[in-house]
This record gives C-alpha cells, structure tokens and sequence, in this order.
C-alpha cells in the first residue's frame, strides 16, 4: 500500500508540535497553529488534511518554559481529540543540526500520554535528516552536506551553539551525551530495513526496557531508534514500515524529526515552488519588507549579497540601541522605513552582525528576546502594508507571525525556494492576504535572500 493508502486505511492525524516556525519548510496545504485553543484545534481535527503543525516555539525558551509550553500543547490536543477519536503521531520537530530541547520535549510527550491512559509505544523514534538542505544520517552519523562534503554535524558551528551545544555526530552518541549517561536501549533502522525489520527492532527494544508492563513505571529506561537517511525515497520507505506498523498495533507513536520525515508521513505530493503570481496578488503601491536577525555565518553571508542587490536599502540596528534607547531608535526606524518605501526601495532591516555572547544560558534566552521584541515593534508600528514581509531567523519569525502579525491559524501555501515556507495572513491578522515568507537561518546558499528578494520584486 501507498502511504496515502495506508493514511486512508486507517483514522491517523499526524500532529507536528515545532520547535520554531520554519518547520513548515516542507509541506503544503496543511494548517499552521499558534494559538491551541479548543476553536482552533477543532478546526485542525476537522480539516481535510491528514495533519496539521502546532508551533511551540520551544526553541526560543529556557527549559523550564519549554516543558512548560509543550505539556500545555499536549494536553490540549489530547482532550480535543476524545471528539474526534484520532489514532496520533506525534511529531517533536526540530532543528536538523541536533539544536533544540533533546530528549525533554519527547520526555513530555511520553508523560502526557502516559497520564491520559493513552497506550504508546515506549520509545522515541529520532529521525533528523533533512533531505532538501543536505542534512543527512549515514550509517547512524549525522552530516552537513556542503557541496561534494559530507561534514560531521558536531565539526559544524551549530555545534557550538550558544545555547545547544553539542560534541557528537554519531546519533547514539548524540543521545548518551543529551541523556547524561543515562543508559537507555537503542537500535537503528538502516537503509534498506523492511516492515518486518522495524516490527522486530521494535520487539528488542520493549525487551530491553526495564519497565513494569502494567503500571509503566516512570523510572524505566528510555528507548531511542534512529532512522538512516540520505534521500526521500528511505524516508519513505521508513514512513511507509512505520504506518504499517501502527496500524496493526493501534498505539502512539512519538518521533524527533526534522523536516523531511513529516512530509514523507503525510503522503502529499510534490508541488512547484510558489511562482510570483501566487506569491504577490492584488494591487499594492508599496516595497516589501526583510527583518533579518538570525546570526549563523550563513546569514550573514546571505544579508551581504541581498544587499547588494539595487533597490535595496539596509537599515542596520545595534543591539545597544535596542537595550538602552528602544524609543529613539523605533521612531528613526519608522522615518527610515518610509523613506525607503517612497523612493522605491526595499527595506533591509538587521541587527548588527556582532553577536553578544554571554556565559548563563537564561541571560542569553532573555537577551534574544529582547532583540526579537523589538523586531515585533517594528512590524506593529509599521505606517504602510509592505507588499510582503520576509522574516530570517526561527526566534525573529515566530514573534512577528505571533505578535507582530496576530496569527492565529493558517493554511502553509507552499515554499518560495527550497525550505523556505510561505503562508498568506487571514482577515483577522494585522495586514490580510499578506504573503508571509519564514526564511530559516541555516538554509540556502549565500545568494538565497537575494534569490527571494528578485523572485519577490
């Protein structure tokens, strides 16, 4: 059977609960939610789509937030769907490059399901390639491909991140360091395995687990299979052995993915990247708009070219500004803005390209915050509707969808270039049927904003 079929055959809905915005990055057609009120996931469960994404922004917060924020999202669902009676596979989404809330976020998931007496399998299932950008699991390593260059990820700078640092590429290693040497019971699914290899995998690891099969005890050992994969057609495959399985053994599943595995669950088809036509519609006499305030090395690369495209007008921010004059700096922002919107000029608005850095991870958390509070501002405030609005970077894209933006619930139309999602606002969100582009910070090569920028103008 297809996976459309086996989605079909049985009452699956597939639940994405993502890390940061750009999760959608491979998708189409399904709805976006920020906000899970019961209205709102009411109107997920009755949509035709086989899934829908919950965007926690996990990402962006201390743990405590996040667990926080994620048992929240969990228990709602889980209530929302005793209407609906939904067979779920949940979905942790997150970054490609192993950053996020690992293993805490799954650890919620299992717990909520365990405390609504929901039978799931005691194990989670952690797939992070992400096929489009080149992020790929071989041989149970996890690389960057950059050109002909397979690069281990932990040789990468997002292992050194300033909050989600990490020294390991080879997952099981990536798992017992993330775990602090907890022991826990693993096996992999290589490229190739079949429906009868996974259903066996997944026989090993229930008896490793040391757990009291009646009460599942919540001392037990966790239980962790990575997937292999360096191209779609191995997600697929996996996808395919997956939902076979679960739909002879009836219980939920709980996954840590990045973005191709969701897409390949979902069983939709490939669709053409988003054409200038649908992307800009109706009449609008003003510029676009690009907030830019991821700090990756590829960001920056990536502002540098956009800049240097005509028609563009950068207009750069210093974190100091922010911190101490806000108010001076917000009214020189709207002035300048304006101007550039008159004389025919795309503003580029960026934060300065120097990265604070600081020794406590909360201090960093709240200092990021800040920055992004003060992107929202300018969105809030802004004295025209741009054409669109670009937003580079997960914490800069999730407050202006959120806040800036007043979005709610959304359909994803599709992606601009390759991982780079785009949704257009309802009636209800601040400026309506405004195409709203979520370039993630570590996609795309140096020429891709400026890519966006031609296609956009």
């Amino acid at each position: 059977m297809t996976i459309k079929e086996l989605l079909s055959a049985s009452r699956f809905k597939m639940i994405a609960l993502d890390d940061d915005p750009t999760g959608i990055q491979t998708v189409h057609g399904c709805l976006l939610i920020t906000d899970w009120s019961t209205q709102n996931l009411k109107t997920a469960f009755e949509d035709e789509c086989d899934f829908f994404y919950v965007l926690t922004n996990t990402r962006a917060m201390t743990a405590a937030q996040a667990a926080e924020v994620t048992r929240s999202a969990m228990e709602a669902i889980l209530e929302a769907n005793k209407e609906f009676n939904y067979q779920l596979i949940f979905v942790s989404r997150s970054d490609s490059t192993l950053r996020g809330h690992f293993p805490l976020e799954t650890d919620i998931m299992h717990e909520c399901l365990e405390k609504a007496g929901i039978a799931r399998l005691p194990l989670t299932i952690f797939a992070p390639a992400f096929i489009e950008v080149g992020r790929l699991s071989i041989d149970g390593t996890h690389y960057l491909k950059d050109g002909d260059q397979l690069i281990p990820v932990n040789e990468t700078e997002f292992a050194r991140d300033n909050v989600f640092a990490y020294h390991h590429a080879r997952l099981q290693d990536y798992i017992a360091e993330k775990l602090g040497g907890k022991a826990f019971a693993y096996e992999r699914f290589h490229k190739g395995d079949k429906a009868d290899d996974l259903r066996k995998m997944i026989e090993n690891l229930q008896g490793q687990i040391r757990f009291d099969a009646a009460t599942l005890d919540k001392a037990a050992m966790p239980a962790f299979l990575t997937v292999d994969a360096d191209t779609y057609a191995d997600l697929e495959n996996f996808a395919s052995c997956l939902l076979s399985y679960l739909s002879q053994d009836n219980r939920v599943a709980v996954l840590r993915t990045s973005s191709s595995l969701p897409k390949a669950l979902s069983g939709i088809e490939n669709k053409d990247l988003l054409s200038e036509d649908e992307l800009i519609q109706g009449d609008n006499a003003h510029q676009g708009l690009f907030i830019v305030g991821s700090h990756v090395k590829k960001t920056t690369a990536q502002l540098a070219q956009l800049l240097a495209c005509p028609q563009t007008k950068g207009i750069e921010l210093s974190i100091e500004d922010i911190l101490y004059r806000s108010d001076e700096l917000l009214k020189n922002v709207q002035q300048a803005l304006t101007e550039a919107d008159n004389a025919g000029l795309t503003p580029v608005v960026f934060t300065a390209r120097k990265e604070v850095r600081l020794d406590n991870a909360d201090e960093r958390q709240a200092l990021g915050q800040k920055v992004s509070d003060f992107l929202v501002s300018i969105v809030e405030h802004l004295p025209y509707q741009p054409a669109y609005l670009v937003a580079k970077g997960g914490i800069t894209s999730h407050d202006i969808l959120t806040q800036g933006l007043s979005i709610r619930l959304a359909r994803v139309m599709g992606q601009i270039l390759p991982g780079v999602p785009c949704i257009r606002t309802d009636e209800s969100a601040r400026f309506a049927h405004l195409p709203y582009i979520i370039f993630p910070g570590n996609v795309g090569s140096e020429n891709s904003l400026a890519e966006a920028f031609e296609k956009l103008k």
